[in-house]
């Protein structure tokens, strides 16, 4: 009797992933546990193991190829007499079945004399990469020769087909001319997406479609917490081996407006009905990857910290993050979301939700301004002190413009006032 091994659910929000490469053949021996291949997913890139004892029988995807969860993907002791044409028929109805719950297109081929030589590109085995590939390109896959077993069409397959200069007759009549010229212009500016970049690209729009975005910023008054800063960031970077930035305090006071207005802390889905308003605080802090992608690090409890453990948790994050050293745990679940933007010296951003949060606090950069202060005799005075922005971006759908100006305003007056250098003793 064989067992099917089937795409996993990597995530509450994962519903797709990518196999980045097999660790096991046909033939192959696995004992239960035993990893037997790697897969990326928006989230984060892991090893699955195997859940049963047996042989490989049958590798039914391809590296490169990006399935639905639940899609079959290893067949383990499969009859040994079975024979070519029924293997090749299992593969064949298993890859319908991706196919159709993907429900990608078929690039739209030239017509071409019906000769034996001449595939018919609907009932090629392809993979939602190649197909996508292909229909950007504008390439007839009947032209393609495929290094896949059993012929089957890779994604190297048509990358090598695009790299040789190999053009479809809809592109052949162009002239030579601007044939060099387009040549010349890709060879200077032709970047293949990375799989990260394709990740965030594919969250971003998903989630302007999804969230009714709107933004709302308050300036705050920063010259409380700098002072105490001044005075401790020595003491405090030589006792725990990382500097004390303005994102702690900001964190500190964001879990506390979360807990006033628990509104904001919460996850919506319109079409199933459901609004849920979470008792804890995940916190999510946008970890940018040296300049070649953004992750969002997840501090589990986060309203259980004080300033200094919080302090901690999101230098350990970060560094994590950074290091490529983390787990799904660390990239999943946050109920809210800080962008800390003022650390590349920003003013005001509007940043995109993190689903399936409903808001996300941009913070801005910090800077000696000129304000007017007025004193407890009602005498107003000019004097240069830190400011900057706190920018809110909401979903509307879940809740108004009053909601988010509270929420910023419970912020901006935590920031303000509180005397912050008990959190640090």
């Amino acid at each position: 009797m064989s067992n099917i091994i089937t795409m996993p659910q990597l995530g509450e929000t994962v519903t797709e992933g990518t196999i980045l490469r097999w660790l096991v053949k046909v033939g192959d021996e696995v004992k239960e546990d035993d990893p037997i291949l790697e897969i990326s997913t928006d989230k984060v890139d892991t090893e699955v193991p195997s859940p049963f004892n047996g042989t490989v029988t049958s590798l039914l995807v391809e590296e490169g190829e990006t399935v639905e969860v639940g899609a079959s993907l290893l067949e383990l002791d499969g009859s040994a007499k079975e024979s070519n044409n029924d293997k090749s028929e299992t593969v064949e109805e298993v890859q319908e079945t991706v196919e159709e719950i993907v429900k990608e297109d078929t690039p739209k081929a030239d017509v071409l004399p019906k000769t034996d030589n001449v595939r018919n590109t609907k009932n090629l085995k392809l993979s939602p990469v190649v197909r996508r590939l292909a229909s950007e390109n504008n390439i007839d896959l009947n032209n393609v020769v495929g290094t896949g077993q059993n012929g089957r069409i890779k994604r190297e397959d048509i990358e090598n087909y695009i790299s040789l200069g190999n053009q479809d007759s809809a592109t052949s009549t162009k002239s030579e001319d601007s044939i060099k010229k387009e040549t010349t212009k890709s060879a200077d500016t032709n970047k293949s997406i990375s799989r990260l970049r394709k990740r965030i690209a594919e969250n971003m729009v998903l989630s302007k479609q999804t969230s009714a975005h709107v933004m709302t910023s308050v300036e705050v008054d920063y010259e409380n917490i700098e002072t105490i800063r001044s005075k401790q960031k020595a003491k405090f970077k030589d006792e725990n081996g990382f500097s004390l930035t303005y994102l702690p305090f900001i964190s500190l006071a964001t879990i506390s407006a979360l807990r006033e207005f628990p509104t904001v802390n919460s996850s919506f889905d319109l079409e199933k009905g459901i609004h849920d308003v979470h008792s804890h605080v995940n916190l999510g802090i946008a970890v940018d990857l040296n300049q070649e992608g953004l992750l969002v690090g997840t501090i589990a409890e986060a309203d259980s910290f004080n300033l200094k453990g919080l302090a901690r948790k999101i230098s350990e994050i970060s560094k994590l993050l950074r290091d490529g050293k983390y787990g799904l745990e660390d990239v999943t679940g946050s109920t809210f979301t800080i962008s800390n933007n003022g650390s590349f010296n920003s003013f005001i951003t509007s940043p995109i939700i993190n689903q399936p949060n409903v808001a996300i606090l941009s913070t801005e950069s910090v800077k000696k301004r000129p304000v007017v202060i007025q004193s407890q005799d009602g005498t107003d005075s000019i004097a240069i002190r830190h400011t900057g922005v706190l920018s809110l971006t909401w979903d509307h759908r879940v809740f108004d413009g009053s909601i988010a100006l509270l929420f910023l305003n419970h912020i901006k007056d935590k920031l303000e006032n509180p005397d912050w250098s008990q959190g640090l003793d």
